[in-house]
């Protein structure tokens, strides 16, 4: 609620006058700032934004959408940061509801669906029924399943989860403690959970919303001599509450979870099951099956293999978006401190903007190569997924333990520096950073939970770690390694003691090949003393579990984040060159569209990257390879294993002050290349016309406690309390 305007007599305003004039000889228009920001770039925002948003067609759909959403009473997000957890769990169902109701009135694809629950961002109780119910019914279940359940999904006739995260057990699923147990006599399964632990907990969805779930449990056969046989962790589709009353059925005990960090929409829920009962021909029969006469049909081995694809596909899903969000907050924070301004050098002299602090720049700035680095790496690995979904149509399955260790890796470093970027761009906004206006907090809120889902990062982690070290052993043996990993095969010349680093000064550092070298000999060191550390404990073998595995996990995690810096940093460089070739663009804004084939030279109606802008992703590309060396690890492992000199360190850290200050001019332009419209961004900090102080107090005025002067507590509580004061 805004002050109405207040008449000031002559007298007043002549004697404040001179003090006004005096500020303002100093005082600087933050969206002067930015104009003056976007004047510096050295190449043309639109070149890139065309290729990072799959052309100019897209993009320009991209802000259509964001113009239109934004006019819907349920796209509205003009009260988005002020919502009880109530209103939260009902406007993300409405807006849930409204993209599908478009979807269906206007005849829009899939991909466009996609894209607009991108911009809605507003996280509800049908995500898993879209992201986890429906591609799980696609995946595992068999034509006749497909035939019966997807209309009902598509028609929202039922709304489906996905219930595997129990309170007890989440990554390690062969653990899982619920039970389907056959009854032969009945042709049904007896879904039970047995202990406490066995409880369903986390399924977004289920708490108030789904009317099935798709339940993993162990699934339990008759053995023949009256007891059963586990056979391991399986899909059911289980009807959870009633069609007519949405109350849960007997033998299902379900509810909210309670508040959690974030996701306030989406209402996790948890579930229990006392002896419920589920036809046959609901356990999902696409590989595996269960006869009548309760005999367990294993899937063939080439259908075991293929069941990876969705795990592929999910992970490379999490991967592009860990770089789309990581550009939002580096967009976020990179305009504002573009026109915050703190500081001045002298008396009567102008603040400094906050971006042209060193240490602001090499906070952001390597984020920003971040950012750039996981978009290439999600647009790759969606390329990976289509490769092996050919692969396995043509019963080919070589690659897949290289590309389940990449997979596992790549979601884990990703993920984690998607997070923890997000929280560094927070703080480097100062104390407005902390406002949930800022769109930080929430932010990071909503993405931090996915370090932990699809698989703990620590665990994945370990996975890579496990295939590099087999990987290595097999090259000491004789064998020859292909793929990523390939590297290994020259381990004994590349760890050799007379092997050292060829930079000579501080430029050597800014060609890619010495970064690249320097890279390659920090993975494979990490993985040589990964191995060594493991040959050690196990007596001379190597043995993956028990004690011996456990004391050299920390070797080990260092180990697959080193092989997956080396593996961004490649997947960074040849991404640039293949999109100034015009062979493709990127898609940031969904994981439905992997890069674009094209014909050569960039015909068919494709962006073509420019010069000008692939020099200067070919900054960041080197920006992220020091970065990573220097903050990353790597050049401890260098210096220790004498690779590298302490000139040779020195030297390397100028290079990197120096791309500090050769990328500022174009940090804005840079972060302006992802387009992001401000109704994504819903952030008084991000804004793309600067004006961030009249954001901040137009968001604030909006804010319910401001619906009236006195406030909600002045009758009730202060009132009684300042008026016994004034009787003393």
């Amino acid at each position: 609620m805004a002050a109405p305007p207040r008449d000031v007599d002559a007298r007043t305003a002549a004697l404040q006058r001179p003090a006004t004039e005096v500020i303002l000889k100093t005082h600087t228009e933050p969206s002067d700032d930015l104009a003056m920001e976007r004047r510096k770039a050295t190449f043309d925002v639109n070149d890139l934004s065309y290729v990072l948003n799959g052309g100019k067609e897209q993009l320009e759909k991209k802000m259509r959408f964001a113009e239109v959403l934004s006019k819907t009473s349920w796209g509205d997000k003009s009260r988005r940061y002020f919502l009880t957890r109530e209103e939260e769990y009902v406007g993300a169902l409405k807006a849930a509801l409204g993209i599908w109701e478009k979807m269906k009135s206007e005849a829009l694809s899939l991909s466009d669906g996609a894209l607009m629950r991108t911009l809605v961002d507003f996280p509800g109780g049908l995500e898993l029924h879209i992201g986890m119910f429906i591609p799980s019914i696609l995946s595992q279940g068999s034509a006749e399943q497909q035939a019966k359940w997807m209309p009902l999904c598509m028609g929202l006739k039922i709304i489906g989860t996905y219930a595997q995260t129990e309170l007890g057990h989440g990554t390690f699923v062969r653990g899982l403690e619920t039970t389907a147990t056959y009854d032969k006599q009945t042709q049904e399964f007896v879904i039970h959970s047995p202990t406490l632990t066995a409880t369903k907990w986390w399924p977004g969805g289920l708490g108030k919303t789904s009317t099935h779930a798709i339940v993993m449990a162990r699934l339990m056969l008759p053995d023949g001599g009256g007891g059963v046989r586990d056979h391991g962790p399986h899909g059911f589709v289980v009807q959870i509450r009633d069609m007519d009353t949405h109350l849960p059925l007997q033998g299902v005990t379900i509810g909210d979870i309670g508040p959690k960090f974030g996701f306030g929409g989406v209402d996790n829920g948890f579930m229990s099951f006392d002896h419920l009962r589920i036809p046959r021909d609901n356990m999902l029969m696409r590989f595996a099956k269960v006869t009548p006469e309760g005999v367990y049909v294993p899937p063939p081995p080439s259908n075991s293999k293929a069941s990876y694809a969705t795990m592929v596909f999910v992970r490379a899903d999490i991967v592009k978006n860990s770089g789309s969000v990581l550009a939002r907050a580096v967009t976020i924070a990179t305009r504002y401190a573009a026109v915050r301004r703190q500081t001045a050098p002298g008396p009567g002299q102008r603040e400094l903007q906050v971006l042209d602090y060193q240490n602001c720049a090499a906070t952001l700035l390597p984020l920003l190569a971040s950012a750039y680095a996981l978009t290439f790496m999600g647009e790759d690995m969606m390329g990976m997924y289509k490769k092996f979904e050919a692969d396995r149509d043509a019963g080919r399955f070589e690659g897949l333990p290289e590309l389940h260790a990449l997979s596992s890796g790549l979601k884990a470093l990703c993920t984690w520096t998607a997070a923890d970027g997000i929280e560094e761009c927070r703080r480097t906004c100062g104390g407005h950073g902390y406002s949930r206006l800022s769109g930080l907090p929430t932010l990071f809120a909503s993405y931090v939970q996915n370090v932990t889902w699809e698989g703990d990062n620590n665990v994945l982690c370990l996975q890579t770690a496990r295939y590099l070290i087999k990987a290595l052993a097999g090259v000491k043996a004789g064998k020859r390694v292909e793929g990523s990993a390939a590297y290994l095969n020259d381990a004994a010349t590349e760890l050799a003691p007379s092997r050292r680093c060829a930079a000579a000064g501080e430029a050597c550092w800014l060609r890619p090949e010495v970064a690249a070298a320097a890279l390659r000999h920090a993975a494979a060191r990490s993985c040589a003393t990964a191995t060594e550390t493991l040959a050690a404990a196990s007596g001379g073998r190597l043995v993956f579990e028990g004690a011996p595995w456990n004391s050299n996990t920390v070797d080990s995690i260092r180990a697959a984040k080193a092989h997956c810096v080396l593996v961004l940093h490649a997947t960074f460089l040849d991404s640039v060159a293949r999109l100034e070739a015009g062979a493709g663009t990127i898609n940031i804004n969904t994981s439905t569209a992997a890069a674009l084939p094209s014909s050569s030279g960039g015909a068919g109606g494709l962006p073509r990257l420019g010069a000008a802008a692939a020099g200067v992703l070919r900054q960041l590309a080197a920006l992220f390879a020091l970065d990573s060396l220097e903050r990353g690890g790597g050049l401890a492992v260098l210096l220790e294993d004498g690779y590298m000199s302490a000139a040779q360190a020195g030297a390397l850290r100028r290079a990197h002050r120096g791309l500090l200050a050769a990328l500022r001019p174009n940090a804005v332009a840079l972060v302006d290349a992802f387009a992001f419209p401000d109704y994504l961004l819903h952030s008084a900090l991000g804004r793309a016309d600067g004006d961030v102080y009249r954001g901040l107090l137009d968001m604030a005025r909006g804010s319910p406690l401001n619906d009236t002067q006195e406030g909600p507590a002045w009758h009730e509580v202060l009132r009684p309390v300042l008026a016994a004061r004034s009787r003393l």
